[in-house]
């Protein structure tokens, strides 16, 4: 790797060091961001590849969870999962993918004296995965997935439980292409890794990662919300991460954490509620009972309710305060940190527009997001799944 340090300079130029950290973007666009620190001899290392999802049809946006799907499961860099299990294993190295909403993310802990093995395989588990491994389908839903788990799947949550049955080959490989594209990513390092060190390493295993300029091929794929199997008994309905700017998802934001609230002061009622936070972003939401008796027209009534009461100014803040309290909280958690970090680099940070945040708003973040419309249902009916 010496012969790289003289062509460095040409190609990449760092950035001066901004609140302890340096930055750099490599030629293919992908920006990276080092934290030092070597207090210890540990690297942890997290990817975010994030899309824009109105760049993607409905049918294209199914696409990409089944393509996360199999991302979760699958080989790289020319070996099967079982061989790269072996290989992290033997290095000491762990390895995280979770897929959420609009991000595909990868997190990486190892020994510093590793740091050649893990920015290799992260760059074979990125851009070189073995798409074509996992033959997993629709056969699995029917040998005993929780109809729960497949319904969040398909909502974006980061859960397994769902097939790829129908997604072809070449359109595995020219989605993952679209989707998971250097000038779209931000590599965050923190551990006992110099600059030039960082530099080199990023280069020569995450520097012939090429952009991806063409459209995804649209297949056939039939929609995910009619893989899931009817439950046993109960209703759950779900809302997608919507679509939107960082004011919109600001208020996304405050109603999960304002609903959060709701439903765990509520302990008499049976309706449990879930909000996934990607990095601490707006996500899906998920209401659900499990009892019976009028499960559907429960929720539906506790719903409709949510939106006549709305929220006030003592609710706002409520939410400026948990919001300081998970900024403030982030440097306990250094994985949260990372992810949180990358996320900011690619969506911006939403602080402010939290802070700024009114009560209109608030309120009509809400009722957009439990409209009928916006809602998808899986009930005990003779149909599988009963979208409303």
């Amino acid at each position: 790797m010496k012969w790289l340090s003289f062509l460095l300079p040409a190609v990449l130029a760092a950035a001066p060091a901004t609140d302890g950290r340096q930055e750099f973007r490599t030629p293919n666009g992908l920006r990276v961001i080092l934290d030092e620190r070597h207090e210890r001899p540990i690297l942890r290392l997290h990817l975010l590849a994030a899309w824009d999802r109105t760049e993607l049809s409905e049918i294209q946006a199914d696409q990409a969870l089944r393509i996360r799907s199999i991302l979760g499961r699958c080989g790289a860099g020319g070996v099967n999962r079982a061989a790269l299990d072996r290989r992290l294993a033997d290095r000491g190295i762990r390895l995280d993918f979770e897929g959420a909403g609009d991000t595909l993310a990868w997190s990486m802990l190892a020994d510093s004296q590793d740091q050649e093995d893990a920015f290799e395989i992260l760059g074979h588990v990125v851009f070189r995965p073995s798409l074509g491994e996992d033959s997993a389908g629709r056969a699995e839903i029917a040998s005993g997935v929780i109809p729960e788990a497949c319904f969040k799947a398909s909502l974006g949550f980061p859960a397994e439980g769902f097939p790829h049955g129908g997604l072809g080959m070449e359109e595995r490989f020219s989605l993952h292409r679209r989707l998971v594209r250097p000038e779209h990513s931000v590599l965050v390092i923190q551990g006992d890794l110099s600059l030039p060190q960082a530099r080199q390493l990023v280069l020569l295993h995450l520097g012939t990662w090429s952009p991806a300029p063409e459209k995804p091929l649209l297949g056939a794929t039939p929609s995910l919300k009619g893989d899931c199997p009817a439950p046993p008994e109960g209703a759950w309905v779900g809302s997608p991460a919507p679509r939107g700017d960082a004011k919109d998802r600001a208020a996304q934001i405050a109603v999960a954490i304002l609903l959060a609230r709701v439903f765990s002061q509520d302990i008499q009622g049976d309706i449990l509620f879930e909000a996934s936070r990607p990095g601490g972003d707006a996500g899906p939401f998920l209401f659900g009972t499990r009892s019976g008796g009028d499960a559907e027209k429960r929720i539906r009534e506790r719903l409709e309710d949510l939106c006549r009461q709305g929220f006030g100014q003592a609710d706002l803040v409520y939410v400026r305060r948990a919001w300081k309290a998970e900024q403030a909280g982030l440097a306990l958690h250094p994985e949260d940190q990372l992810r949180a970090l990358a996320r900011t680099a690619l969506k911006g940070d939403l602080g402010p527009c939290i802070m700024a945040l009114r009560e209109d708003e608030l309120n009509a973040a809400l009722r957009a997001r439990l409209a009928p419309g916006a809602l998808r249902w899986l009930v005990k009916k003779a149909e599988a799944l009963s979208p409303k």
